[in-house]
């Protein structure tokens, strides 16, 4: 099957809602798919949000945001990509990877003024943290305070994330 990116309206939750995500690691992922959708309505413009399908099957959820939407700590000049979530039934084939991957090229295609992407990433999230070392994302050695605790800063050269490809092909 092709896995693809698909931009998503905000009242396209629905396409997403069927995500399993593991509980004790939701906030990770901003929360429930319904009060992220609830944050996307209710905030500045410049948000894109996407579904991750393989084939007809959505697997995972992931949200670009720019300009206006931007975290107080995104640099000028990029994007940041946040709440990514991959179904837990299907964790470790490689998703994570093609999710952020994909978003880059989106980024790169729709958005050529930007250099740059940034993530945030919880720092007792280590698989998240290892799943943006793996995609060419480096740390800044900035950390600051977060939703829910204290995040690491991330950064990548756009072309960087772009050119990267996922080393798991079980799946895809």
């Amino acid at each position: 099957m092709a896995v693809s990116l698909r931009v998503l309206g905000f009242d396209d939750e629905a396409l997403v809602a069927g995500i399993a995500v593991d509980p004790d690691k939701e906030s990770y992922a901003g929360g429930p798919i319904g009060d992220i959708f609830d944050q996307l309505r209710a905030s500045p413009p410049r948000q894109t949000p996407f579904a991750l399908a393989d084939g007809d099957r959505i697997v995972g959820f992931i949200v670009a945001r720019e300009d206006a939407a931007l975290p107080v700590w995104a640099e000028k000049g990029c994007m940041t990509l946040n709440n990514l979530r991959i179904d837990t039934r299907l964790q470790g084939r490689g998703y994570g990877k093609a999710a952020i991957r994909l978003a880059a090229q989106w980024i790169a295609r729709e958005r050529p003024a930007v250099t740059h992407v940034m993530s945030s990433v919880n720092v007792a999230n280590l698989a998240a943290f290892h799943l943006n070392l793996a995609c060419g994302l480096t740390p800044t050695g900035r950390i600051v305070e977060g939703r829910i605790g204290r995040q690491r800063i991330m950064i990548a050269p756009i072309e960087r994330l772009c050119s990267y490809q996922s080393t798991s092909t079980r799946s895809l």
